[in-house]
């Protein structure tokens, strides 16, 4: 009878932390564009940049705050950020300058 409460004890530890566990999202790059060109997520969330694309890319932000610059993306590469803490995200791809991205981050 003991080790069946022990697991229960340990479950119920480990709910709340379960509970507060991102959720991940995929972005695609793929014609120069991102695919969706806009997302809300909740903080605390990862998002997946995806090159779909026959060309590289190099995503970015120069938000205050959410500032982050994924490694030249060669097709086929993906690449994760979690984003911790709410706000509206401007992303870009330095190498293709009309490729935008808004992730509206709340909390």
């Amino acid at each position: 009878m003991r080790l069946p409460l022990t697991v229960l004890v340990f479950a119920l530890f480990l709910l709340p932390l379960a509970a507060h566990a991102g959720s991940d999202h995929i972005i695609t790059q793929k014609g120069k564009k991102f695919s969706p060109g806009e997302i809300s997520i909740k903080a605390g969330d990862t998002v997946t940049f995806v090159n779909d694309d026959k060309t590289r890319h190099n995503v970015y932000s120069r938000t205050k705050g959410h500032k982050f610059k994924i490694k030249k993306q060669k097709p086929g590469d993906e690449d994760s950020i979690t984003f911790d803490s709410a706000g509206a995200i401007d992303v870009r791809c330095a190498i293709h300058p009309k490729m935008k991205l808004v992730i509206n981050v709340s909390d």
